[in-house]
């Protein structure tokens, strides 16, 4: 009469660890893409594809800007008011420093730390060469303003980095 081996589950438990290292594996990857997606400081730039077809318009439209001679200032620093809005007012002035008056501005809003919120206010002509808007994004740090003007047949763009404080209580 042949004998049965003897078992002792020692071999069942060294056949579950790969299995254990690859569920370990897939449940680390799938928490590093959650992480990644629920990210909220990560933003894409919008169309950056069609942005990138068309950068040597960009870059023309870059030079034709620096050729007109216009620039845009803050009129005063930007305040986050207890209400979470941004007043943001802005002078445009020509190469001899004189006031803009009749332009058409709108621009593309958002704070660094939350790239993905932007906002696309248009800019109303409070008093001549001066444009007022606000930015309801209520948040306090670095933001970048792209501004795109139109007066007449000229475009001008530029891009503004300002610091936005709390203030107003």
């Amino acid at each position: 009469m042949k004998e049965e081996p003897i078992r002792t589950g020692a071999g069942t438990f060294w056949a579950w660890v790969p299995a254990g290292l690859l569920a370990s594996m897939v449940l680390g990857l799938g928490t590093l893409a959650y992480i990644a997606i629920d990210d909220p400081g990560f933003a894409l730039e919008p169309d950056y594809y069609e942005k990138a077809v068309q950068w040597d318009r960009s870059l023309a439209e870059a030079r034709e800007s620096h050729a007109l001679g216009f620039r845009l200032e803050p009129a005063h620093s930007l305040l986050l008011g207890a209400d979470g809005q941004i007043e943001v007012e802005l002078t445009l002035r020509d190469r001899r420093g004189s006031a803009v008056s009749g332009a058409e501005l709108s621009l593309e809003a958002f704070p660094n730390a939350a790239a993905h919120k932007i906002e696309r206010p248009k800019l109303r002509e409070t008093s001549p060469g001066t444009y007022r808007t606000q930015l309801h994004g209520g948040a306090s740090g670095l933001w970048e303003l792209r501004c795109r003007v139109s007066y007449g047949t000229a475009r001008f763009q530029q891009v503004l980095r300002l610091e936005v404080s709390k203030g107003r209580t």
